[in-house]
Formats: C-alpha cells, sequence, structure tokens
C-alpha cells in the first residue's frame, strides 16, 4: 500500500466509523457521495445517494472529505 493509498484510508476508515456521508472526487473528475458500508485495504463499496451500491478502488480516488449537509 502506497502513501497515498494510507492516507486514503485511514479517512475512510475514520468516516465509516462515525457513518458520515462523503464526498468523493475521482481521479477522472466524476464525483459520489454517500455512505461507506464496506472498507477493504484496496477498495471500499459507497452507498452512493443516486446510483446506490457502488465499489471504488482507492486507485481511482482523488480525494475524501466530509460532505456538507444539505439546505
Amino acid at each position: 500500500m502506497n502513501e497515498t493509498t494510507k492516507i486514503l484510508y485511514e479517512k475512510a476508515k475514520f468516516f465509516k466509523d462515525r457513518e458520515l456521508v462523503v464526498h468523493i472526487s475521482k481521479k477522472n473528475n466524476w464525483f459520489h457521495n454517500g455512505k461507506i458500508i464496506v472498507l477493504k485495504h484496496d477498495f471500499i463499496i459507497l452507498m452512493d445517494e443516486i446510483t446506490g451500491e457502488m465499489p471504488i478502488f482507492f486507485d481511482e480516488i482523488f480525494e475524501i472529505e466530509k460532505r456538507e449537509e444539505k439546505e
């Protein structure tokens, strides 16, 4: 696991443990919003607000951050 993947893994673990909604920016300029329901060493499974359950590999992720609350 490289340093970037370690950082993304620790952030994902933090958000999953606290059941926070996240905003994930991918390297291909797409993004997803939802809750992390499964965390593995090389990927997560996200319950996306629009498309439902989906796997996302850490190699695809540019950034993971807490999603701002909707108004």
